[in-house]
């Protein structure tokens, strides 16, 4: 197998291949011209000796597979052309380098994200070490026999604790390991050498003219036969599905494939397509054509439903003729009565379905399926129905990479290894409502896009992330300095807006903290429950934060929850209703965003129940059967519930501190206005103490900077003296409210004067504005 191999490398040195091509044309062209008998022989021995290196050479393969090898003769199980290249080279310096030009080896390079600049070449690798090495890494692949590319792996981890490369890449060696094994399924006739055969796709001439004309069928059809033999498509991780769906057509049955949108429901029936005509399926499914139904055009001129029927009946009695014929329709369900289409053609349907004279292959989502298939027990009987259910992770990664090279194909653009994994970690948070596969692919795809129009020629990592963040608005990438910067500093910025409360800005910042460093859990919502009495500034800090982090006080999605004290409610919050937007409509909008859950003890109990399932695994149901993800949302419910209890204990001089912490959580639950399990939940309590003077104070002032810096920017100056701000702050306080009736006192008593004098144009721009109180303790206005 040695010397075999050494002549295989010498065979396949470029100078040498054109040598022997200018032999053969040298050796031909005596022939003709001479006549003589020694260049007919020469040029037999050396089409014999080319036939016996194509035939006997090139095809030999290893004598031992990698899993019966013991070690004891590695070489045994090398492929021919890795171990030609490995015993020809003299010395792991000019291995590497000629390993470097194997495509195989550019493929790992391209989708590691190496530059050939970037591999290390290291003189002091012992070349049994190095095979020893391969024969592992092929034995862990599963693989037959040892390849180029396990070659190149090897010295990659042997020399990485010198190298650093993959530390640098930020790839782990399981990250690695699955990217040789991607090159190992990309890249599959080194290890599988195949003897020359001819094979014949499709039917055979004339076939078709044994079956029926379909001129009125192609009317309202779509002939899916040209699509899927070009694209020759593979189903990966739905062989269960694949099988169940053989089964019930082989039974004389049609099929309902139900998954949700992404799950692979087209892939499965392109596939079917597929082999159905090639002829790799037997019995009645062999060489069958697949048309998709088109429902605009069956509508199309049709005037009423009578009319309608007609045309499909007509329809139907050609697909019966012909025989060879499946009909594939996308969301069957808006044929039976589930779209703005209004029709339902279950009724014509059934009596052939029944009889088996035509067969379909339809697509639903579960939740289309239950509201509108399910009930209909007769439509029911004459399906097979084949679930779609959501693939392991690892499943669903090996579905995406087998996709990546279709998407490559179609835009011309490069995937790397980091962009794949990327588009599978983060298309839950770009595509709500879709699953796996699917929603990886229209992530690599929309980012493809993007890229192209950047000319550039390969999607890297930071491009995946990049495409996320400018769509759902969610920071997902490594914080940036402006963002390292705003949350080393988060509880400064919320007391620019809040007065004292040092508990609860500290609690919130260091919350956000943990989610950017990627220690909070990302299967659910950061959540907080701030207990205290109205008007301490609840409201507010929510507010402020909204402004700080996600971008504006837009971002945030507020609820009364006092309007959800009846079960009747449940409805209403869980969306999905044509007249009302409930809570899941507005997070699966808008799935960056900061939920105010306000005077959330005044919800019926029900409704705490669904928030128990929020707070723990970040997830509802509406009412639509769509699961909406809470996973990318902050929530902050908010609660008076325990005001009185607050203020008295403050009055006794107590600390809030854990102690306090605990008291305030037996009287919640002793009281039973929130259950342990949901208190439990939430990842903070805080509490909002009482304001003192100082701190109404200074709300007060900090209301009307807000109010200065709005005149300011009309040219006109105002200011606002002690006794002015002192009036305020005893007469716009009460201790019910707290600071709350401050805003409102402040419209009414000065806002609506300012207003009044600007139309009356006694307040002009250029006008330095005074407001303090004279003896008598009105408000007086000065105007210079």
């Amino acid at each position: 197998m040695t010397e075999y191999a050494k002549i295989y490398y010498f065979y396949q040195i470029l100078t040498i291949k054109a040598l022997r091509v200018l032999l053969l044309v040298l050796l031909a062209w005596l022939v003709i011209i001479t006549r003589s008998q020694i260049p007919i022989f020469i040029l037999s021995l050396f089409l014999m000796l080319e036939v016996f290196f194509h035939f006997k050479i090139a095809r030999l393969t290893p004598p031992l597979s990698v899993l019966q090898n013991d070690g004891k003769n590695i070489y045994d199980s090398f492929t021919l052309e890795a171990l030609s290249i490995f015993v020809s080279s003299a010395n792991i310096n000019h291995l590497i380098k000629t390993l470097i030009r194997k495509k195989e080896i550019q493929f790992i390079l391209q989708k590691g994200d190496f530059t050939e600049k970037e591999i290390s070449l290291l003189d002091n690798v012992s070349t049994e070490e190095l095979a020893s090495q391969a024969l592992s890494l092929a034995k862990n692949a599963k693989g037959k026999a040892v390849t180029t590319a396990d070659l190149f792996a090897a010295y990659i981890l042997f020399t990485e604790d010198q190298t650093k490369l993959l530390f640098n890449k930020n790839l782990k060696k399981e990250e690695f390991m699955q990217i040789l094994y991607w090159a190992r399924a990309t890249f599959t006739s080194e290890e599988n050498k195949k003897p020359y055969r001819v094979s014949f796709w499709g039917e055979g001439i004339g076939e078709q003219w044994v079956f029926g004309w379909t001129i009125e069928t192609k009317k309202y059809m779509l002939d899916l036969t040209p699509k899927v033999l070009q694209e020759k498509p593979m189903l990966i991780g739905r062989e269960n599905e694949y099988r169940q769906t053989l089964d019930a057509i082989y039974k004389n049955k049609s099929v309902i494939l139900v998954g949700e949108p992404g799950s692979g429901k087209a892939s499965l029936a392109e596939t079917l397509a597929f082999e159905s005509f090639v002829g790799q399926i037997e019995g009645n499914l062999s060489h069958q054509r697949f048309y998709q139904l088109l429902v605009d055009r069956l509508l199309a001129g049709s005037s009423d439903q009578g009319q309608l029927e007609k045309r499909l009946d007509s329809v139907i009695a050609e697909i019966a003729h012909s025989g060879n014929l499946i009909i594939f329709i996308p969301d069957i369900e808006n044929i039976l009565g589930a779209s703005t289409f209004n029709l339902n053609l279950s009724g014509v349907l059934i009596p052939y379905l029944e009889r088996g004279i035509i067969r379909i292959i339809g697509t639903s989502t579960p939740g289309a399926y239950k509201r509108f298939i399910e009930p209909m027990r007769s439509l029911v009987d004459v399906f097979g129905v084949v679930k779609f259910e959501d693939p392991d992770k690892d499943t669903a990664l090996q579905m995406l990479f087998d996709k990546a090279p279709d998407i490559e194909k179609r835009s011309n653009v490069a995937l790397t290894y980091k962009a794949i994994v990327a588009a599978f970690n983060y298309a839950d948070k770009y595509l709500q409502g879709r699953v796996m596969p699917g929603a990886g692919v229209t992530l690599l795809e929309d980012t493809v896009s993007m890229v192209k129009i950047q000319r550039k020629n390969i999607v890297e990592e930071q491009d995946v992330i990049e495409k996320v963040e400018s769509k759902t608005k969610i920071a997902i990438g490594v914080p940036q300095a402006k963002e390292k910067e705003l949350l080393l500093h988060l509880e400064d910025e919320i007391h620019k807006r809040i007065i004292d409360q040092e508990e609860a800005a500290l609690a919130i910042s260091e919350g956000l903290r943990r989610i950017r460093a990627g220690l909070q859990s990302s299967i659910k919502p950061i959540s907080f429950l701030f207990l205290g009495p109205t008007g301490v500034g609840k409201t507010e800090t929510a507010k402020a934060l909204a402004y700080l982090y996600f971008g504006g006080e837009d971002r945030m999605i507020k609820v009364d929850m006092s309007e959800y004290s009846t079960n009747e409610g449940v409805k209403r919050l869980l969306g999905g209703l044509p007249d009302e937007e409930g809570l899941t409509d507005k997070v699966y909008e808008h799935p960056f965003s900061l939920i105010l859950l306000d005077e959330f003890e005044k919800a019926v109990p029900l409704i705490h129940d669904l928030f128990l399932q929020v707070l723990d695994d970040g997830r509802l149901t509406d009412n639509k059967g769509r699961t909406v993800s809470f996973v990318n949302t902050i929530i902050i419910a908010t609660s008076n519930a325990a005001s009185e209890f607050i203020r008295e204990e403050i009055r006794k001089g107590k600390v809030i501190d854990k102690k306090f912490q605990a008291d305030l959580l037996e009287f919640l639950q002793t009281n039973n206005i929130f259950k342990p399990e949901l208190l439990n939940r939430f990842d903070e309590i805080v509490v909002f103490k009482p304001l003192g003077r100082n701190e109404i104070v200074k709300i007060v002032q900090l209301m009307l900077k807000e109010l200065s810096n709005k005149l300011l920017e009309k040219d006109i100056t105002v200011s606002f003296d002690d006794k002015l701000i002192a009036k305020i702050v005893k007469e716009g306080v009460n201790e019910e409210f707290g600071a709350r009736p401050l805003r409102r006192f402040i419209q009414d008593n000065i806002e609506d004067l300012i207003a009044k004098k600007m139309l009356q144009d006694e307040i002009k721009r250029g006008n330095k504005i005074l407001f303090s109180t004279d003896n008598a303790n009105t408000i007086t206005i000065t105007v210079s």
